[in-house]
């Protein structure tokens, strides 16, 4: 009964500091509050040795919503215009895999760990795939992990600033678009939940967010218009800044102290190589240049659609690009990373 007691106890002030981290973010004008105020509150909490670590299903929830939310943008006329981008997102996704190439010898250099973990800890998509691959390779997978955690925290914070500083102005709630009945929004839900659980099946990559993003693109094309309760998309928010705070606790920082500020330098020359390649492709593809920029950040797909949501920065572009980017990561880290080694490229 104690223990029991004990853990709901973590999971009650777990849940108060995210809500109360992300209510002073909105006070204190912070840009994405609802998911940097939980990231730094649940930080705080898990340094104290007291977080709950996140329920899977809170996870998955939370890509299901964020998924649908995103998908209800993909119209008819969103789609014609993505699929004119399709030569741009495939230059995103190979300058990524320029990145990880560069990245990997960079890292290695200074912090001295071994190939595979140099490499997947650098891999642009993906994070928990490539944490899979890299155990498979031989690598220090929890090296990888912490690696792949920094990478994401810093890149949701410095993007948030960054969208912020550039004049783009949070537009959540969005008073435009009528919300979806509660009817519509359960079916949807539960249809995108069921078939996000075959995605998983079938082991494809971010599972809960494209089951949930296919069935409202599907939706959209037949007439639903609209958007789901802002209520759950702050909800979700809050889940995902939970999910990143809570990897900040006293062994995160004592794991391979120099492998992770290794990897936080390499993490800002990726972002400012992110800024050089946004720019071409804004003149290239005339899109704005800081819906460029997040869907050429090295950030997870949920976290960098919620960015571009949140800011009104094309989500269902810039969900495409990272979509894209992810399934060439997937299936060319392997064979580019036997490359590298195999050539003395990095070190095995």
């Amino acid at each position: 009964m104690r223990l029991d007691l004990n853990r709901w106890g973590r999971l009650a002030l777990t849940v108060g500091f995210a809500v109360l981290g992300g209510w002073c973010s909105l006070y204190l004008h912070v840009p994405l509050p609802w998911v940097l105020g939980p990231m730094a509150a649940v930080a705080c909490v898990s340094m104290a040795n007291q977080v709950h670590k996140q329920p899977v299903l809170a996870r998955k929830s939370a890509q299901i919503y964020i998924g649908a939310s995103i998908g209800l943008y993909f119209t008819p006329a969103v789609l014609q215009l993505i699929g004119g981008l399709a030569p741009w997102m495939l230059f995103g996704a190979f300058v990524g895999i320029f990145m990880s190439v560069m990245s990997a010898r960079v890292l290695q250099k200074m912090a001295n760990v071994d190939g595979p973990t140099a490499i997947y800890s650098v891999a642009l998509g993906a994070s928990s795939e490539m944490s899979v691959q890299a155990q498979r390779a031989g690598a220090d997978g929890a090296v990888v992990a912490s690696a792949h955690a920094v990478r994401i925290m810093m890149v949701t914070s410095t993007a948030s600033y960054i969208a912020w500083a550039s004049g783009a102005t949070p537009i959540m709630p969005t008073p435009g678009i009528g919300v979806l009945s509660w009817s519509v929004t359960l079916g949807l839900l539960l249809t995108a939940s069921f078939t996000g659980w075959c995605f998983q099946k079938l082991k494809t990559p971010n599972p809960w967010v494209l089951g949930a993003l296919l069935i409202a693109a599907i939706c959209a094309n037949h007439d639903v218009t609209g958007r789901l309760p802002d209520l759950g998309l702050i909800a979700a928010q809050i889940v995902i800044g939970w999910g990143l705070g809570q990897h900040i606790n006293r062994a995160f920082f004592t794991r391979a102290p120099r492998t992770l500020a290794s990897v936080a330098v390499v993490t800002l020359g990726i972002l400012a190589v992110c800024m050089v390649a946004a720019w071409f492709i804004s003149k290239g593809a005339d899109v704005a240049v800081m819906t460029a920029f997040l869907s050429m950040a090295p950030g997870g797909m949920t976290e960098m659609g919620i960015l571009s949501k949140a800011f009104g920065l094309g989500a269902p572009i810039v969900t495409a690009f990272h979509l894209t980017r992810i399934l060439t990561t997937i299936f060319l880290t392997k064979p580019v990373s036997e490359k590298m080694m195999s050539s003395g490229w990095v070190k095995p």
